[in-house]
């Protein structure tokens, strides 16, 4: 078993989230604190298949590592194919995703689905173990499928016997999906158990938030989701470097940044289609925020981006 990456198991990374962790946040989110990233989900199936859209999940720059790539299905035969497949392309660590509660998912009995099936879900890590080529495998989970049906207490012994080196444990059951503090026993049961170090996932709110869940549960370090959409300066205030939102003149060069960086990796046609949620995020809590989003879901060129950001700072200074 190789290691996993000590910036992912040590650290605040940023967790994989479909349509915000594309490469442009997580070269920013590296910027400003996060220690590593994780790519958005990969179907192993969709590599299989050769998917374009799967291809291109897997694009990346230097400037993002150490950067593990996500990984879902429900046969360890794919796994072991996909693991195959992407231990050559410059990724520091796999990452399998059985945490995920969404139905499409589910539909597929994969993500959050194979915390009803162990034994399947263990063939997956050793498939993917087998496939790597040496490249750490860290998998990812929930405390269970419902509180009636936990995973066990050792999983992360399980897990490792199959060759896993890390586990990253989000606090909730999938019948929780995102509602609900994180239930900080289970998790603490589940570090208390594991040989491998673990990683918190869950109930984010804030870095204080993270970094009380972390040393609540004893897990080695934090993956950050939702919390750092449309905030990547989440993870320079978790590291004690700097304040958890922009500064005085910071917001317009991020968004702007991060605007730049999805042109230069996606077709112009869709980049502002796809900008438009993440821009959403960016002017959370700031004055007269309704109205300025009501714009940003509208926004169709660089110019209408920069009109929106002049009208944020207006109204930040009139306050």
């Amino acid at each position: 078993m190789t290691a996993a990456p000590r910036e992912y198991t040590h650290g605040c990374s940023l967790a994989p989230m479909a349509g915000f962790s594309d490469s442009a946040f997580r070269i920013i989110c590296r910027r400003l604190g996060a220690t590593s990233c994780v790519t958005e989900m990969v179907s192993v199936q969709g590599l299989s298949r050769k998917s374009a859209g799967s291809c291109r999940l897997l694009s990346f720059s230097i400037h993002e590592k150490p950067l593990g790539v996500q990984l879902y299905g429900s046969e360890p035969a794919d796994f072991e194919r996909a693991a195959s497949t992407v231990s050559g392309m410059g990724f520091d660590f796999i990452d399998i995703n059985a945490g995920c509660p969404v139905r499409k998912v589910l539909s597929s009995r994969s993500g959050a689905a194979l915390l009803l099936d162990v034994p399947r879900l263990l063939d997956i890590v050793s498939a993917a173990s087998a496939g790597a080529d040496g490249l750490p495998v860290t998998l990812k989970i929930r405390l269970g499928w419902d509180p009636s049906r936990p995973l066990p207490r050792e999983i992360g012994a399980m897990a490792a016997a199959r060759g896993a080196s890390a586990l990253a444990v989000h606090g909730r059951y999938r019948t929780d999906m995102f509602e609900g503090p994180v239930r900080l026993p289970e998790m603490a049961g589940i570090v208390e158990a594991s040989p491998v170090p673990v990683v918190a996932n869950g109930d984010s709110t804030s870095p204080a938030a993270a970094l009380r869940m972390r040393d609540s549960c004893g897990a080695s370090g934090i993956l950050v989701g939702r919390g750092a959409i449309g905030r990547p300066w989440f993870f320079r205030a978790a590291a004690g470097t700097g304040t958890p939102g922009p500064g005085p003149g910071e917001l317009a060069p991020v968004v702007l940044e991060h605007l730049s960086l999805m042109r230069a990796c996606m077709p112009e046609p869709f980049v502002f289609h796809a900008f438009r949620g993440q821009l959403v995020h960016y002017l959370k809590g700031f004055r007269g925020a309704a109205s300025l989003r009501s714009r940003a879901v509208r926004v169709e060129s660089e110019e209408d981006v920069r009109d929106v950001l002049e009208e944020a700072a207006a109204m930040s200074e009139a306050v």
